[in-house]
């Protein structure tokens, strides 16, 4: 019997993702789909009814073609029908802001140093003097005080306010939020003052999902109680509870660094464990009547109360469906092929949301676990090891290789980076996470025995200052992570694809799987020559956006220099997300930042003058340029561009006596007010010029 037949759902849900991807980057809304579907469905049900068409229909190619179709349009359809903004009555087809809102909050806020970021649900829209409902989600960005602290989830709150829709990335590179809030159905974001909201005194959340973030707060609580604080605190809370805003950038970077950063996000691993813990606890009822049925509604129930206290997150609702199949299957005693499971799982979680396909988590989540179950057992047959101890060592390393080989190729394209202690450091924060789960799992049973609940906290405290020492030392070893890599989407198909043939070719022995293997091997080989290329010859200068500051990068073959400001110079996380995705797309690997005067062969600056290859570049600066112009030449200076940064005080007349230029720059350290006034300036001179701020970066090629 093929896989074919032993996982059905695999067949169904090939075309089911065509369809949803389909319209993931193809939104049209199509007026006769149901139709079709339709059409299509009662032509399947003719074929397998009516007597004389029912001899061949299995074996006919275009019966299947005919099922593949409707599940393709049908997921087109429902991916269309998630999409919200599409919908007639979206609050963003009302009238123009700014406008009052009634909402909900969707979740628990996320507490920033100077903001509340909070996710909404519009319910009414005030039009005139009438409320119109509505629908639709928003970010909206509360300013934080006593206040804003007390909202929660299922708050209902009225708001004045003027959406905007989320902009595109502003520098190039740069992680697209606006795309990623899109597969949450979120379009629109405002920042309101605390004078233009108020609680209206109603709270309609989904009264589970409220009880069970009440009951993640009183187990955070519990953590505190028990002087459990810092990076213990942190930790702690998100590898129990899956609370992760309280991580600091650094323990985040160490664990990501070392290939341990799964053990921070509740996943299968931590769904895996409680499965286990409560299945044991519940073995009593496998000697009673009808107690493996109760056995498994219970189990089923624990699984699915555990993934909600932790936030459904998409690993953790691929573990808890897949766990839900096997307990149902485990209590008919029937056979479960695990592939089938997988594919059941996901086709159940797409129908609900199709849009989790888009999610990394979840991408990442499913190809971790196909890679344990199909390439795990020929990793591990190996070697055949006697010893149990060794034996149990052997098993968490070739999971740990089986996952990493499946994961891989999708997080150099994600994330630019591989761990290369990855092996070492999931031999031990597997085995001490899962010590943590359980003595945090004891520690909230016994919470109301002091005695006890001090011994277990200890205990935990100590696991988890454990687990946090490991992988920072692990972090500072040479040589421990491969960062500034940078592959295409068809390279990562073609690296997906020359794994698959390898593997195959290792379990069947078939030539022909290598020589295609090879092919691929060949054409990323040929890929990677052309970028090399195109990049040793790359002469360009970008004025990056970022807010309330100056940064010019001027990028030369593999090396780039940047000024910028001292502040920004030194602030990691902003260098992160803002231009070193940059830097690995266009393969730079010698950085330079500065803040002053520079001069290599290529480039000089000398105060506020800046020769880069031919092109010449001015800067205008709150100190400012402007000479007295009784001194000045008869002829203004010839430049290419001229910069203004940080709001200095203009007159356009003088610039014109001492500059000619083709290009007026304001970059993003001017306020909006200033760049608004120098705008209409400009369209009064017919100067042209470019504004960062309203644009995004400004990249010039040479």
């Amino acid at each position: 019997m093929n896989l074919w037949n032993q996982a059905p759902f695999i067949r169904l849900l090939l075309p089911f993702l065509a369809g949803i991807i389909t319209a993931v980057y193809f939104p049209f809304q199509l007026e006769y789909s149901l139709y079709i579907i339709l059409i299509v469905a009662i032509i399947i049900g003719l074929l397998i009814l009516v007597p004389k068409l029912t001899i061949s229909y299995r074996n006919s190619w275009w019966f299947g073609l005919l099922v593949n179709c409707i599940l393709f349009i049908f997921s087109y359809h429902l991916t269309i029908l998630n999409t919200e903004k599409f919908a007639s009555d979206h609050f963003s087809k009302s009238a123009k802001s700014p406008q009052y809102v009634y909402s909900r909050l969707t979740e628990p806020y996320l507490e920033k140093e100077k903001s509340l970021k909070v996710v909404v649900e519009v319910l009414e829209i005030k039009q005139g003097e009438k409320w119109k409902i509505a629908s639709g989600k928003a970010m909206v960005y509360l300013k934080k005080d006593s206040h804003s602290l007390k909202l929660k989830y299922g708050d209902e709150i009225v708001m004045k306010l003027d959406f905007k829709e989320v902009p595109p990335p502003q520098n190039p590179g740069e992680f697209n939020y606006k795309r990623f809030l899109a597969f949450h159905n979120v379009y629109h974001q405002a920042y309101i003052k605390n004078s233009d909201w108020v609680y209206s005194g109603k709270n309609s959340g989904n009264i589970l999902m409220r009880y069970s973030i009440n009951l993640r707060d009183g187990l955070l609580n519990v953590l505190k109680v028990n002087h459990l604080y810092g990076d213990e605190f942190a930790v702690g809370s998100a590898l129990l509870l899956g609370c992760v805003d309280k991580l600091d950038a650094d323990i985040i970077s160490a664990y990501s660094s070392t290939g341990a950063l799964h053990v921070l996000s509740v996943s299968g691993l931590h769904v895996a464990i409680v499965y286990v813990i409560f299945n044991w606890l519940l073995s009593f009822f496998n000697k009673i009547k009808h107690g493996n049925i109760i056995k498994a509604i219970l189990l089923i129930l624990l699984l699915w109360f555990y993934a909600a206290l932790t936030g459904l997150s998409p690993s953790v609702l691929r573990a808890a469906t897949m766990f839900s199949f096997i307990i149902i299957a485990k209590a008919y005693d029937r056979y479960t092929n695990i592939y089938n499971t997988l594919a059941a799982s996901a086709f159940l979680l797409l129908l609900i949301d199709p849009f989790l396909i888009m999610e990394v988590g979840f991408q990442l989540s499913y190809l971790a676990v196909i890679g344990i179950v199909y390439i795990q057992p020929q990793i591990y047959n190996w070697f055949e090891v006697k010893n149990w101890l060794l034996d149990q060592i052997w098993t968490i390393t070739s999971v740990s290789i089986a996952a990493q080989i499946a994961t891989f190729p999708l997080g150099l394209h994600y994330f630019h980076q591989f761990p290369n202690y990855f092996l070492l450091s999931n031999l031990i924060v597997i085995p001490i996470s899962t010590a943590i789960i359980y003595l945090g799992i004891a520690l909230f049973t016994f919470a109301k025995v002091s005695m006890v609940a001090g011994y277990l906290a200890m205990g935990f405290g100590w696991c988890v200052w454990l687990l946090n020492q490991s992988v920072i030392i692990i972090e500072k070893w040479p040589y421990a992570l491969l960062h500034s890599i940078s592959i295409s989407v068809m390279e990562t198909w073609l690296l997906y694809g020359l794994i698959i043939l390898f593997f195959f070719y290792f379990a069947n022995r078939k030539f022909n799987y290598l020589i295609v293997a090879l092919t691929f091997a060949i054409a990323i080989l040929c890929s990677q020559l052309i970028e090399q290329h195109q990049q040793s010859q790359q002469k360009s200068f970008i004025i990056y956006n970022i807010p309330k500051t100056s940064a010019i990068d001027f990028i030369s073959s593999k090396s780039n220099i940047l000024l910028t400001d001292t502040a920004f110079a030194n602030n990691k996380s902003g260098l992160l997300f803002r231009v070193k995705h940059n830097w690995w797309d266009l393969g730079i690997n010698n950085n330079t930042i500065i803040s002053g005067n520079f001069k290599t062969n290529d480039l000089t600056i000398n105060n506020n003058f800046i020769q880069f290859y031919e092109k010449r570049i001015a800067i205008i600066n709150a100190k400012g340029i402007i000479k007295n112009t009784k001194t000045l030449p008869l002829k203004p200076l010839s430049i290419d561009y001229l910069i203004i940064s940080k709001n200095p005080f203009l007159d356009f007349s003088e610039i014109k006596k001492q500059y000619e230029t083709k290009t007026i720059i304001f970059d993003s350290s001017n306020s909006e007010y200033n760049i608004s006034k120098w705008k209409s300036e400009c369209n009064r001179i017919n100067q042209p010029y470019y504004s960062v701020m309203d644009s995004g970066a400004f990249v010039v090629n040479l």
